[in-house]
């Protein structure tokens, strides 16, 4: 592979620590690492977020490990358009040195509202000196690159990302990559295969995705068609591995190695 910048996503292994991914990336040669520092109330008891009090062990853990922060997760921009609720994740990101932050849009009544909401956002992140990126996926009222790619260019600020599995399964090609190209500052890989059934999509996003280069996704002309100042991450979580007792750092060294591979 040429020399592109890595990165590693939490939700490749959920079951450690923020600090303990850290220090897991930097062991594996990765460059970067996306964190949480903000999810729904309700799915809090999933995810590990980084929270204001845990700064400076962050901080601490980055430098040791020579790592930084790639991405903030995951701020839900809904209809009732109240970002306030934002404010404490942007701010954690920025104190451990995030510069992006992945949106997703929901009940969005038209693109026009959605370039305004986005918007909204990317100037509310802008003021944490972080950069918004609109995310789409089959689980959001943005569905597909297109779609995405749209609501980027109208709103005229913030990036698209582009996470592999939902281009895959919501009708993107390497050649939808390539149109939008320079939209795109950093791209999550996993594998699997061409079709699943439908009610399996969502266990699939969240818990099993197939290392990259174990499946069928044309991983390398997707690769290709990149910006090569892209940042590469691997998001693969793998649930059936943790079960069966495969440690965090072995599941994300299969993850980065299947990336290298490419």
């Amino acid at each position: 592979m040429e020399n592109r910048l890595l990165s590693l996503h939490h939700l490749t292994a959920l079951d450690v620590t923020p600090v303990e991914w850290i220090a897991i990336a930097g062991r594996l040669g990765c460059d970067y690492v996306t964190l949480f520092s903000h999810v729904p109330e309700q799915a809090r008891h999933i995810y590990p977020v980084v929270k204001a009090d845990d700064v400076a062990l962050v901080r601490d853990a980055l430098a040791r490990a020579n790592v930084a922060v790639c991405n903030l997760e995951v701020f839900p921009l809904d209809q009732d358009g109240d970002l306030d609720r934002f404010a404490d994740g942007l701010r954690t990101g920025a104190a451990i040195g995030a510069t992006r932050a992945t949106a997703h849009l929901h009940d969005m009544a038209d693109e026009a509202q959605g370039m305004a909401r986005f918007a909204a956002f990317c100037a509310m992140a802008a003021d944490h000196g972080i950069v918004a990126g609109l995310e789409f996926n089959g689980f959001s009222a943005v569905r597909d690159i297109e779609s995405a790619a749209r609501i980027v260019r109208g709103a005229q600020s913030g990036t698209l990302v582009l996470d592999v599995l939902h281009l895959m399964r919501n009708g993107g090609d390497a050649a939808a990559v390539a149109r939008h190209a320079d939209l795109i500052t950093y791209a999550q890989l996993c594998d699997g295969p061409l079709d699943i059934a439908p009610d399996a999509t969502w266990h699939e996003a969240v818990r099993e995705r197939g290392l990259p280069g174990a499946g069928a996704f044309p991983l390398g002309a997707i690769k290709a068609a990149l910006h090569p100042h892209a940042i590469i991450e691997a998001e693969v979580p793998q649930t059936a591995a943790r079960k069966a007792g495969v440690p965090a750092e072995e599941r994300a060294r299969n993850a980065i190695a299947g990336i290298l591979r490419l």
